[in-house]
């Protein structure tokens, strides 16, 4: 069965690990969710991850990130959609909780967070806010 939103599905599996308190969570891979996990990582959203072979087939294990019993990702909100694209210019990217949060944007130049993407001078496709 094919996945019509792979980011939806990752970024479920990490909210609902992390509702329940995992060490961590297995998600399927692919190297567009790879640069995703890299930002996530820059901006301390997530501890780190490993990518892990099984039986011919590539799993990105996330070690979700906790301070003492708070949890370091409050909510994820996904904006673009396959059936919804959004996009935004450099001077729309937005600020997301008053700059506590980050929206993940797909630019030219790779994934990113808003704050790199404004300092560069890029738009690109709003992918999701995390806070």
């Amino acid at each position: 069965m094919t996945m019509t939103d792979p980011i939806a599905d990752m970024l479920a599996r990490i909210r609902n690990g992390n509702a329940v308190k995992k060490i961590y969570v297995d998600i399927p891979f692919s190297n567009f969710k790879k640069k995703i996990l890299d930002v996530l990582k820059e901006e301390k959203y997530i501890k780190d991850y490993e990518i892990i072979s099984e039986n011919s087939k590539k799993i990105i294990r996330v070690y979700l990130l906790y301070f003492g019993k708070k949890k370091a990702i409050t909510e994820i909100k996904r904006i673009s959609t396959p059936g919804r694209r959004i996009y935004v210019s450099k001077d729309e990217i937005p600020v997301v909780k008053n700059n506590y949060g980050i929206a993940v944007i797909s630019t030219s130049k790779g994934v990113m967070s808003n704050k790199k993407a404004k300092e560069l001078g890029l738009g690109g496709e709003l992918l999701f806010y995390i806070w």
